[in-house]
């Protein structure tokens, strides 16, 4: 974690924010999520580098929930058992396929493009009608591998981004999207003007995995954001949301 609080002044930063995978419990063997206990390490350590970075960068502890409507009671408990600056939703999981994974890459090939489509956006909006987060994450993430579905589905997805401006969320602009096969920020710029016109505040998020990918292309993504008519962006403060002024690029 320090090594990304360090990448983070590096590059000029004037915050950092952790959203680990929660410990919710997940259809699949491999590891992508903390068990309990590693999270209260990493509450620990967060505090711990907050002090030591005081005054140099800011930093916020949060949480990303991979929201699975079987799991609701244990997402619900998670998100109260702590405090936070900031709750994040997000989807990976469509029934027990991780449809991001690489791993279960296979299933996309004999999958029912609009039909998984479909499900996701609805996910994306039961997700949203919890009240329980702060951040949609990715919203978009069913296009990682750069599979379309041959029709329109416009429908199901202003139902999740009103979900999402019902619920008072923010959508964060997540520049990792162009360095996947998609080659495109997570959301697509139709349906960053879709959440404009709702009136969804932004955040700005790289889901950097490693130091190095911490605030990644975050100059495209204030461009791409002020080219569709933000003027500013969401920052977070244990669950405070406070709007300032986009940076200017570069």
């Amino acid at each position: 974690m320090s090594a990304c609080v360090e990448a983070g002044i590096a590059a000029e930063l004037s915050e950092v924010g952790f959203a680990v995978h929660m410990p919710v419990p997940i259809p699949i063997a491999e590891k992508i999520n903390l068990d309990e206990g590693e999270f209260r390490r990493y509450i620990e350590e967060a505090r711990r580098l907050r002090q030591k970075y005081e005054g140099r960068i800011g930093i916020l502890i949060g949480g990303e929930f991979d929201f699975m409507p079987d799991q609701l009671p244990e997402i619900e408990r998670l998100a109260n058992a702590y405090e936070y600056d900031f709750r994040m939703g997000s989807v990976h999981f469509i029934d027990d396929w991780n449809f991001d994974n690489p791993g279960y890459l296979d299933r996309w090939e004999t999958a029912d493009v609009e039909a998984v489509y479909r499900r996701y956006y609805r996910l994306m909006t039961e997700m949203a009608e919890t009240g329980l987060f702060d951040i949609v994450g990715h919203f978009d993430l069913v296009k990682k591998f750069g599979f379309r579905p041959d029709r329109d589905i416009s429908d199901a997805v202003a139902e999740a981004a009103r979900a999402v401006a019902d619920a008072g969320m923010t959508v964060e602009i997540n520049s990792a999207g162009w360095h996947k096969p998609v080659g495109e920020q997570y959301p697509s710029e139709q349906i960053l003007r879709l959440m404009y016109d709702l009136d969804v505040p932004i955040c700005l998020g790289s889901d950097a995995h490693a130091p190095g990918q911490v605030g990644r292309d975050f100059d495209r993504a204030i461009s791409l954001a002020r080219r569709v008519g933000w003027s500013a962006v969401n920052r977070f403060s244990q669950r405070r949301t406070f709007a300032e002024p986009l940076p200017a690029a570069g």
